[in-house]
């Protein structure tokens, strides 16, 4: 026997975790560990029957309603709200548990879930709340079984059959949900990156470029952009996003190209991505370098193959690129050289004197790359995040003393070296590697593999790719995902149901339900009907309505065998004895009535399986056939005795 109360409180404690969850890496320390800890003291009182009584719950939650309302401000919203959430439901679980409270529990985290829709709406959050859909169900029915009687237990089968019962409401609605799922619009991105305009500056991929401005760089590995194509090597996993010419002070930015520049990829291995940025990032349109054409969002192309989105952001959005990999670009029109040797206002001595004798070394463009390339190579540079040179001269730093940094200083000092030494140069600031999502076909471009490199112009060439970072010596680890091989598992295949989750539901939105709709409304006027079907409609339809009709009297008249053999006795009652059933009169009643054994038995089989919610067994069902023929037999004796004749045999 399982105890109602037992049941409701695992329930609950249950319904309240899937509430909890999904929360718990957006809330304050307090109510991130409060909760747990009041989970398993609720678990243990219920237990016990040690559950907070009185009006200590009540003041408590008075207390924390208090202090989170006085956090409550325009940029401060969200936070404080499912703060308090989450620390009421803890209150709640620790309190004695009536039937008003349990639906408080269910209310609680009902409200705590959907507060997680507004920082996350990935697949997950659908799989909680079809779980919690299920359990609240099962919970509302057990809960009809406590308000009677608290104390009542149930059997393990008819907890089962309870339990079956109540799945049937989350199931008989998935129809209403589908039906809601293709009529309802639906939001792009979690409601609080609308709300919080003013959020916290993401670090990774910029617009502007300026070495040592902090000595150490942190890493965030948030998403910026999934591409699906095909499995690269990793040197060709340079994806370009904004080229920066020109300085403002000591850090690079972009500057509009000179009159009459228009530069177009080369010759190289073509290779279609189909790319979907993350919400919210810049308006710089991602591609493999070297990109020849963006399709699928509105775009201004400059003259130097790189691409900007016009409008504003949409949400999620995807777009076609075609690039053509390891090529240089080609100038159709004339450059302005003079504007790619400018130089910053300030640069120390030691790189000038590096440039000029670069220049004087080198007879040509050409030569003097591949003298400042040979000089990096030799240099002894170490990639590096932290300690990084900072002050008024870092890039001077970074060469001669620390020789430490990461690639805004190996791409910064090459292409100022580069123009010293009289070569047009540019910075291209963008994204190297990706991890490669074998489930989906798909790479993950997180902000942490931002990376800036350098454009040469070499006459005869166009500008030529050139990566200083490459020549440092601990290159190969640059862009390696540390991850352990059994956690990247995971990580790639949950980053595989988040992809298709954003695929099918969320791009899922007004625009593409009326597309459908427009659609099948198309297919349906183009759809041609022949006559001869014309003139047989009347009398398909009878045929569909005659099937119909049958099939429901069919279901109407469907018994179980339990019923076809007690109708099966009580005809044989009937037409033997004359005697029937009353509405009032039990199988028990009426088979003593008969003064027959093989009826008394057939009452005991039958009855001892009826009221203990057990189908009969093939062979209580034979013997009760038997036992059926057997009335019928005595009952002809019977008769005939007292007839004075002999019966015969049938």
């Amino acid at each position: 026997m399982v105890r109602i109360k037992t049941v409701l409180n695992s329930l609950a404690s249950g319904i309240a975790l899937l509430g909890f969850v999904p929360l718990f890496p957006y809330l304050e320390t307090v109510p991130r560990f409060l909760f747990p800890a009041a989970l398993a003291a609720g678990i243990m009182a219920d237990r016990k029957g040690w559950p907070v009584r009185g009006r200590i719950p009540t003041v408590i939650s008075l207390f924390c309603f208090i202090f989170y309302a006085s956090q409550v401000g325009r940029d401060n919203l969200v936070g404080p709200a499912v703060n308090l959430l989450v620390i009421l439901l803890a209150v709640r679980m620790i309190s004695e548990k009536s039937g008003r409270n349990y639906l408080q529990i269910y209310a609680l985290s009902l409200f705590a879930l959907a507060g997680s829709s507004l920082f996350s709406l990935d697949a997950l959050f659908l799989c909680y709340f079809l779980l919690m859909l299920a359990l609240i169900a099962v919970s509302l029915v057990v809960l009809t079984f406590h308000s009677s009687s608290s104390a009542q237990s149930v059997s393990r089968a008819g907890m089962k059959r309870i339990v079956s019962v109540a799945l049937v409401m989350p199931v008989a609605s998935l129809p209403l949900i589908l039906l809601f799922f293709f009529i309802l619009p639906r939001t792009q991105y979690p409601l609080w990156n609308f709300l919080n305009v003013g959020g916290a500056k993401v670090t990774g991929f910029s617009e502007k470029v300026e070495p040592g401005s902090a000595p150490v760089v942190g890493e965030v590995r948030n998403v910026a952009f999934r591409a699906s194509c095909p499995r690269l090597p990793k040197d060709q996993l340079y994806w370009r996003g904004i080229v920066l010419n020109g300085f403002e002070g000591g850090a690079w930015v972009r500057r509009e190209p000179p009159a009459g520049e228009d530069g177009i990829a080369g010759k190289g291995e073509t290779v279609r991505q189909i790319i979907f940025p993350a919400p919210g990032r810049s308006p710089q349109l991602l591609a493999l370098n070297i990109p020849r054409s963006i399709s699928g969002l509105r775009h201004t192309a400059g003259p130097d193959c790189t691409y900007v989105k016009r409008g504003a952001a949409a949400g999620h959005e995807k777009y076609e690129a075609v690039s053509a990999l390891g090529a240089t670009i080609i100038m159709k029109g004339g450059g302005d050289a003079a504007f790619y040797r400018t130089l910053p206002p300030r640069l120390s001595q030691r790189m000038a004197a590096l440039g000029r004798e670069i220049a004087a070394r080198g007879r040509d463009d050409g030569e003097r790359v591949a003298l400042l390339v040979e000089y990096y190579r030799d240099a002894n540079l170490t990639y590096a995040t932290t300690g990084l040179p900072v002050g008024e001269e870092p890039l001077d730093q970074f060469l001669f003393d620390k020789k430490r940094g990461h690639c805004e200083f190996f791409a910064s000092s090459f292409a100022i070296l580069l123009r010293a030494a009289g070569v047009p140069a540019r910075l291209v600031g963008g994204y190297y590697g990706g991890d490669y999502n074998e489930l989906g076909g798909y790479y993950v471009v997180s902000e942490d593999m931002a990376h800036v490199w350098v454009e040469a112009h070499i006459a005869g060439k166009g500008w030529v790719t050139l990566d200083p970072s490459a020549w440092a010596v601990n290159s190969a680890a640059i862009g390696e995902n540390r991850e352990r091989r059994a956690a990247r598992t995971i990580a790639m295949a949950l980053d595989a149901l988040g992809y298709y989750w954003n695929m099918a539901v969320i791009n899922y939105d007004l625009e593409r339900q009326l597309q459908v709709i427009s659609s099948a409304h198309g297919g349906l006027k183009r759809l041609a009907v022949p006559a001869r079907l014309k003139r047989l409609a009347p009398a398909l339809l009878l045929l569909v309505v005659a099937v119909a009709g049958s099939v429901i009297l069919l279901r109407r008249g469907r018994v179980t065998r339990e019923e076809r053999i007690l109708r099966a006795f009580l005809r044989r009652v009937r037409r033997e004895y004359g005697r029937e059933a009353g509405p009032a009169t039990g199988l028990h009643e009426l088979a003593a009535s008969l003064h027959d054994p093989g009826a008394d038995r057939f009452a005991e089989i039958y009855g001892g399986a009826l009221y203990r919610d057990r189908r009969l067994t093939p062979e209580q069902i034979r013997e009760l056939k038997g036992l059926i023929r057997g009335l019928h037999n005595r009952a002809g004796r019977a008769i005939a005795g007292r007839a004075g004749t002999i019966p015969q045999n049938s």
